[in-house]
């Protein structure tokens, strides 16, 4: 696919993966919209867009999970852009503890930023986009496979690959893409969240990936029109595994969980706080 001219759209664009998938799709030509939280950041990744060869680059402030702030910032790009070519739903945030450690307030500002922000985006700005154009939803092998300490992060992400199977097959008749990205833990400001200071570098499922190879599966996954991407070995066997073995697949879990439980390397005397 020639980006050259187009305009893509990426949620947590400030930094992390999105910060790197904007560079990529900048130095293809493309016109990349960037939207986040943090304004300052927001600009400077959208200078570096400019410097790395974007046809156009603009800036967006909003809270992904805030509907009103959604609708305000896609009305924005309506009339600044007047269409959508690609959507990247990147948004999100984990945390990694007990679900008894955690409070109700962080679970539910998982799924509003890590779901409910890519349901928001996808349905204002569906109406801008037409046949050729693709969303790519950025999920994680959390979504795809069931671990101890990531109740709230996997059931956010086992939605998200929920919803973007379901439009996958709505959308395939418009000829709209849709395709899911689901890395291993990834070098970014993700792990700041003090949940993951004790985390052992096995519940990453895998080596640590760089956010710059991340943007290289989304721009893969809309190239090669690819449905689903499960970027290692390790993560793909996980899942085949979990599906025609379920109880043993279980059992490999469940033993290693209560390696690292006698331990202590779980975070069970984390102290929460709200990110």
């Amino acid at each position: 696919m020639d980006f050259k001219g187009k305009y893509a759209v990426i949620t947590g664009g400030s930094s992390g993966i999105g910060r790197e998938t904007a560079i990529a799709f900048a130095k293809r030509g493309a016109n990349v919209i960037l939207v986040a939280r943090n304004e300052k950041k927001l600009n400077e990744v959208k200078d570096l867009c400019l410097q790395k060869g974007a046809a156009g680059a603009f800036a967006f402030v909003c809270d992904v999970g805030d509907y009103p702030q959604v609708k305000l910032a896609c009305g924005k790009i309506a009339k600044r852009c007047g269409r959508v070519d690609v959507l990247v739903n990147n948004a999100g945030f984990g945390a990694y503890r007990p679900f008894e450690n955690q409070e109700v307030y962080e679970l539910e500002q998982m799924m509003k930023t890590n779901f409910f922000g890519t349901v928001y985006f996808t349905k204002e700005l569906l109406r801008l986009m037409q046949s050729g154009s693709h969303i790519v939803n950025v999920s994680s092998m959390a979504g795809k496979l069931a671990f101890p300490n990531y109740s709230g992060y996997g059931a956010s992400k086992f939605a998200l690959s929920g919803f973007t199977g379901s439009i996958y097959y709505e959308l395939k008749e418009r000829g709209i893409g849709v395709h899911l990205v689901c890395p291993t833990g990834t070098k970014t400001r993700f792990f700041d969240n003090e949940s993951f200071r004790h985390m052992p570098k096995s519940a990453t499922y895998g080596k640590m990936m760089e956010a710059s190879s991340v943007a290289r599966l989304i721009i893969d996954a809309i190239e090669k029109n690819r449905r689903e991407v499960v970027p290692t070995l390790r993560g793909r066997m996980g899942i085949i595994l979990n599906a025609l073995f379920p109880q043993f697949f279980g059992f490999i879990v469940s033993r290693n969980y209560q390696r690292r439980k006698k331990e202590g390397r779980n975070g069970q005397e984390n102290k929460i706080r709200a990110v």
